[in-house]
């Protein structure tokens, strides 16, 4: 956003190559005025704050909603933040449906996904997550991005602004639990973070 002294600058450039044909003039007084062409600054703006909960889990796969259910069965108020438009997306995405033969869900919500012989569907996956926050007091949000995280007066977490359709809100929390795939939310809170290497499993 250009302001009005700049704008002023900008103008009297333009006077100066108009009555003196000045082109080096002009081009000094429009680079003071807009010192770096391939940035915009944004206006302050209110962020409307829609929830004020204990915890806040960013992500939406089934390990997220694991540790979701796990903190508001203990009596906090948890708020959770998926970033695909569905629950799920390490088992539905990466179609993840298969299992041994002789393979045994290990958890309750394990059961719940795969209860039987059968491969479930992807819409049992995603119905099941989704019911697992609901029957939970789970609130949460779809495509959603966690775009800045918060802090008090001491410099620690202390909620986080998300972006969506509906543009920007902010979710004030006492914690947060970053079970995205590759550490955002870690890394926008300045987190050291190193780059995942796959290898084989002996």
């Amino acid at each position: 956003m250009i302001t009005r002294r700049d704008f002023l600058k900008v103008t009297a450039a333009g006077g100066a190559l108009a009555s003196l044909g000045s082109v080096a003039e002009a081009k000094a007084t429009m680079k003071s005025a807009v010192p770096n062409e391939g940035f915009c600054h944004e206006g302050p703006r209110k962020i409307p704050v829609i929830a004020e909960v204990d915890l806040v889990v960013a992500g939406g796969s089934s390990r997220a909603i694991a540790a979701a259910v796990a903190a508001a069965k203990t009596g906090s108020r948890v708020y959770l933040i998926g970033y695909m438009p569905y629950l799920g997306e390490d088992i539905c995405g990466s179609h993840l449906y298969e299992r041994e033969a002789e393979e045994k869900p290990q958890t309750a919500l394990a059961r719940k996904l795969f209860p039987g012989k059968s491969f479930p569907t992807p819409l049992h996956i995603k119905k099941t997550l989704e019911d697992e926050l609901i029957d939970n007091n789970v609130q949460f949000l779809y495509s959603s991005y966690v775009t800045n995280v918060l802090t008090d007066s001491s410099g620690k977490p202390a909620g986080v602004v998300i972006a969506n359709r509906s543009g920007r809100q902010a979710i004030r929390c006492k914690a947060i639990i970053d079970a995205t795939h590759n550490a955002s939310v870690a890394g926008l809170s300045g987190a050291k973070r190193k780059p995942f290497t796959a290898s084989t499993a002996v």
